[in-house]
């Protein structure tokens, strides 16, 4: 039924994406740094905690940018940041992204606008591999500080599969990256 080239090649491809996947978990316990002095934050939308770790740096350091990306047409200001002691001036809402890669290419723009040269990028444990690999890729020459929050072990198992495959998926859009620049 199959030849033997099939069976080997069927072979190969299994095993590389075994080592891919235990490569793809092994990354997701990485600490992450623990100082940095980027002025610059971005968090991916997505849940209350990254928002609010967003916040907390952003209250830290009273020089700093805060990039919300991914936000939903039609949402306020007013409804996403509730603590009264963030300038609105230090804080922009990114409403042009519906994805990873359209985080990564909404935040390109906002960096090279306002001409930094780094910054904090705050999303989940489970999805900063994905994000970080989109993020580099499309700015090679921007410092970029991961900063992942640990998510519970039971909500974090039941992304791996799926976020794996999004990860080798994100390789396809660096392609296109590279592509059209």
């Amino acid at each position: 039924m199959f030849s033997l080239k099939s069976i080997i090649l069927i072979s190969i491809v299994l095993i590389l994406y075994i080592i891919s996947f235990l490569d793809f978990i092994k990354n997701l316990d990485i600490e992450n740094i623990k100082y940095t002095d980027s002025n610059t934050i971005v968090v991916l939308t997505g849940n209350t905690g990254r928002l609010n770790a967003a916040i907390d740096l952003t209250l830290v350091n009273n020089d700093s940018r805060l990039l919300i990306t991914g936000v939903a047409r039609g949402v306020k200001y007013s409804e996403i940041i509730k603590n009264k002691d963030i300038d609105k001036v230090r804080v922009t809402l990114g409403y042009n992204a519906q994805s990873t890669f359209g985080n990564a290419i909404e935040t390109k723009n906002w960096i090279q606008k306002n001409n930094f040269k780094d910054f904090i990028l705050i999303t989940d444990d489970w999805h900063m591999q994905r994000a970080l690999f989109l993020f580099k890729n499309s700015m090679p020459n921007i410092t970029i500080f991961p900063y992942k929050l640990k998510s519970n072990k039971n909500l974090r198992e039941k992304f791996y599969f799926e976020e794996h495959l999004k990860y080798l998926i994100s390789h396809i859009q660096v392609i296109y990256l590279w592509i059209i620049n």
